[in-house]
């Protein structure tokens, strides 16, 4: 598994500094910046100590977009999550997300600005949205220590995995698709229909499915589809 730790916005050299350091000692060797503030790059080196090379390597990118478009899943991280409603901040916790991951060759973690965090636009570019269980009156954790949590649980849980029968990206981009047809011709409403495109998207990027699964679930999908085209050209 090669993770890729994407910053969006970063605003702080200290942290930036910080953030390399893990990097180093958690071996992720993979980490893009996104926009970001103009950062005090002296102050950024000071924090990195004997990860300090890293700095002359970071790629930064324009959009968002560009720096997920290697990645099979694209996992967002957020201090503000919805137990019910707002489907786009439903959340999986830290703990839980290296399970998740486990499938995945390439996988993205974005992290937010410090002040900030990630705009719902940013949120909705993922495929899943994760949290650091935490207190409830206060529940916005450092930007480079909400890092280090995460990469702490990846890291105390890696193991090989067989990835020959699971799904591939594009395979489960395929059902997500086919779905949002479904919904568009079933639902009418632009918000209802985005709220069922991301529920199904988390369902199935948050599960294992192999490929015979999704093969079934493709056809399944494709055959309720023209159901409904058939059904209604037939209509006077």
């Amino acid at each position: 598994m090669d993770i890729r730790l994407v910053l969006v916005g970063i605003e702080g050299g200290a942290n930036l500094g910080m953030i390399m350091r893990l990097a180093e000692n958690f071996e992720v060797d993979d980490v893009v910046l996104v926009y970001p503030r103009e950062l005090d790059m002296d102050e950024a080196r000071r924090f990195s100590a004997k990860a300090v090379g890293r700095l002359d390597n970071l790629v930064v990118y324009k959009n968002l977009d560009e720096a997920l478009s290697p990645c099979d899943v694209r996992v967002c991280t957020t201090a503000k999550f919805s137990l019910d409603g707002d489907i786009l901040r439903s959340t999986i916790p830290s703990y839980d997300l290296p399970s998740f991951l486990e499938r995945y060759k390439k996988p993205c973690i974005v992290f937010g600005r410090e002040s900030s965090g990630l705009t719902r636009d940013e949120l909705s570019k993922c495929d899943f949205v994760s949290t650091i269980p935490s207190s409830s009156e206060y529940s916005a954790l450092n930007l480079a220590n909400s890092v280090s949590i995460y990469l702490y649980e990846i890291y105390k849980s890696k193991r090989k995995r067989d990835l020959v029968n699971l799904a591939e990206r594009e395979e489960l981009e395929q059902a997500v698709s086919i779905f949002g047809d479904i919904a568009s011709m079933a639902l009418g409403d632009e918000t209802k229909i985005m709220r069922a495109r991301t529920a199904m998207r988390h369902v199935l990027f948050r599960s294992s499915p192999s490929k015979p699964e999704v093969r079934i679930l493709t056809h399944v999908l494709r055959r309720v589809k023209r159901r409904i085209e058939g059904s209604s050209t037939k209509q006077p």
